[in-house]
């Protein structure tokens, strides 16, 4: 799934390669995308909620220093039972 957010495009993905993990990557849109960040999630769910708090936050600024500013990477988070 991606979602276009001005200069910006949100893919989140599942790649079977690496298990059930899915991945959420921000580009930067241009002659080639650049990527901005890229966080793990355990589930679909929480991938898509942060997918779209990302979209939400970058429709609010149009530049992505929230992003940038904070550390990508692993987002363990329990899926709930």
């Amino acid at each position: 799934m991606a979602i276009s957010v001005g200069k910006y495009i949100i893919e989140t993905e599942q790649d079977a390669r690496k298990g059930k993990i899915w991945n959420v990557r921000v580009h930067k849109k241009g002659l080639l995308k650049r990527l901005v960040s890229s966080d793990w999630f355990l589930d679909e769910r929480q991938a898509g909620e942060f997918a779209q708090q990302s979209a939400n936050a970058l429709n609010n600024n149009s530049d992505a220093d929230l992003i940038k500013k904070r550390k990508p990477g692993w987002t363990l988070l329990r899926p709930d039972h």
